[in-house]
């Protein structure tokens, strides 16, 4: 978890063990650490290192990262005119 993303979880962690509870989904982590609505649908769910859906099951021992995706920017920076 980014640090950004530690700051407003529940836990406060950029790292957090969960015991499995069968019929986990990598969503339900993503609402454990209260993040709901339109904040949680920006939170994009790796499931051992592969992208998966909020819906994608998980096994246990399964690792789960939260990604945002970051927009912008425009390439390399510009010169002022005149430099």
């Amino acid at each position: 978890m980014s640090d950004i993303l530690a700051e407003r979880a529940v836990s406060g962690e950029m790292r957090l063990r969960l015991a499995y509870e069968e019929g986990m989904r990598a969503g339900d982590v993503v609402t454990r650490e209260g993040f709901r609505g339109e904040e949680a649908q920006a939170i994009l769910t790796m499931v051992n290192g592969e992208q998966r859906p909020h819906s994608h099951p998980l096994g246990d021992g399964d690792t789960v990262e939260f990604v945002i995706p970051m927009v912008g920017g425009t390439g390399a920076p510009r010169r002022p005119s005149g430099a």
